[in-house]
């Protein structure tokens, strides 16, 4: 059964690679060493050669000179050449019959020889000498012919060895190692460039767990640890975006206290009025200022209550709210900190309903317009306008997204209301632009947790809208939501 695990593929991928090589080394040494015995015979034969040579050498000079030295030579080197014959081990070998061919007509040169020492001076000796010529032409070409058939035969177990060698490595080396590369990628590297590409993807905002199919435990666990670190980071999302809400209520305590002051001056004047006039007879005068005190109350209590539901944490509740209203109310929230000479002008078209959270949206609406205030400076002009979706908002918005400056997206079969939100400040530079909606990225050094626009852009997508920027250098910067209206 193959191996489930990367570990446990790459050794036997080890392994493997390490039997081959025993076995082909094993393959090789064995065609070495007959090679080695061929070469230890190819001295042998040479010998043989270089004997027969010498027989035929010693063969003429007794011939020419009758000299008796040159004749014990001849013999001695028949004797050389036929004990060597009979000491190696030419069974089996191609060459045997051929050796033994040499060493009959060996025998029978010898026999003409010791023939031809009897009757040296008779009238045979002539005749005797042609046949040892003859025999001796034939020993001359029976060794040749055993010197070159065993050189063929080393020349190729060499050939041989050459080409089996290159057909052993392609087929136990190159074809194995690229299989085990191929697999290595399909198994490891595959799934990680997968990995890699969803958390890219979870980078650009769409916070979906990791899915890959892999059957290897490392990559398993790797996904596994993965998922419940995305899951862990989500709850921590969660708990950034309440505490970003939070933070950002508690700078709005000045404002909220300015805003609670004015009811709350308008009932105590009241009060008073009323306690220095009780005895009297006034009765219209005090329902009036009853009156003006229920008013001022309610005013207090819907403050109160825009509080409460901007801080207050819950599941995504979507209902059919006013624009006008949500406005209004966000305004009431950061009121405090709106400089006096900034020109804070709101448009929004009659009867503007849209259908969704009213605390995330108003939480998404407050960044963005504590944003263009920020950016616009102590005098200048925040301007906040919304309206019914018109056909060149949506071409303005297939522009921006294609020049990668929206987050999420528009479903065409949908209609959506937008929601702008424009300042006269300095602009964002091109170059910072892709990174305004990343986590933690922030301009203002020492200031803010760069976790503004990141929860805008989260809470945007929850309502499966986006938000887009248009920015230019010393003119301003634009921020459209769009939402859909069901």
């Amino acid at each position: 059964m193959f191996p489930k695990s990367i570990a446990k593929k790459i050794m036997f991928f080890y392994i493997a690679g390490i039997l081959v090589t025993i076995i082909i080394s094993g393959v090789f040494l064995s065609e070495i060493r007959l090679i080695a015995q061929k070469i230890e015979l190819q001295e042998s034969i040479s010998n043989l050669y270089e004997a027969v040579l010498e027989i035929r050498r010693t063969e003429k000079n007794f011939f020419l000179y009758r000299n008796e030295k040159d004749y014990k030579e001849n013999l001695t080197y028949i004797k050389f050449i036929k004990e060597s014959i009979t000491k190696e081990k030419f069974e089996g070998l191609k060459i045997h019959r051929e050796v033994e061919n040499l060493y009959n007509t060996l025998q029978e040169y010898e026999n003409m020889m010791l023939k031809l020492k009897e009757k040296i001076h008779s009238s045979q000796a002539i005749t005797l000498e042609q046949g040892i010529r003859e025999k001796g032409k034939l020993l001359i070409n029976i060794a040749e012919n055993i010197k070159n058939t065993e050189q063929k035969i080393i020349k190729k177990n060499l050939d041989n060895i050459i080409k089996y060698s290159f057909l052993l490595i392609y087929i136990f080396f190159v074809i194995p190692f690229i299989s085990f590369g191929l697999t290595l990628t399909r198994i490891i590297i595959k799934p990680l460039k997968e990995l890699e590409s969803q958390i890219k993807e979870i980078a650009e905002g769409k916070m979906n767990p990791i899915q890959i199919k892999s059957s290897d435990k490392e990559i398993k666990s790797l996904v596994e640890t993965f998922n419940k670190m995305f899951h862990e980071l989500q709850i921590k999302q969660k708990q950034l975006i309440q505490a970003e809400k939070l933070s950002s209520l508690g700078t709005l305590l000045s404002g909220i206290a300015h805003e609670l002051n004015n009811p709350l001056s308008n009932i105590s004047t009241s009060c008073q009025i009323l306690i220095e006039e009780i005895e009297e007879a006034d009765t219209k005068y005090k329902k009036e200022l009853l009156q003006a005190i229920e008013s001022q109350t309610e005013r207090a209590k819907n403050i109160i209550r825009t509080i409460l539901d901007f801080s207050r944490r819950k599941e995504l509740k979507k209902e059919t709210i006013s624009v006008r209203n949500l406005i209004d109310e966000t305004i009431i929230l950061i009121k405090g900190e709106i400089p006096t000479k900034i020109n804070l002008s709101i448009e929004v078209e009659n009867n503007l309903l849209i259908y969704a959270d009213k605390q995330r949206i108003q939480q998404a609406l407050l960044n963005l317009i504590k944003n263009a205030i920020q950016a616009s400076g102590s005098e200048a002009e925040v301007k906040i306008k919304a309206y019914s979706y018109r056909d060149e908002i949506f071409d303005r918005y297939l522009s921006l997204k294609n020049e990668g400056k929206c987050v999420g997206g528009l479903t065409c079969n949908k209609e959506f209301i937008s929601i702008e939100v424009k300042d006269t400040g300095q602009g964002i530079p091109p170059e910072i632009l892709p990174k305004i909606f990343e986590p933690f990225f922030t301009t203002k050094e020492g200031k803010g947790s760069g976790l503004g626009l990141f929860i805008t852009q989260e809470l945007i997508k929850e309502h499966d809208g986006c938000i887009c920027v248009d920015s230019e250098i010393g003119k301003g910067t634009t921020f459209i939501v769009m939402l859909p209206k069901e």
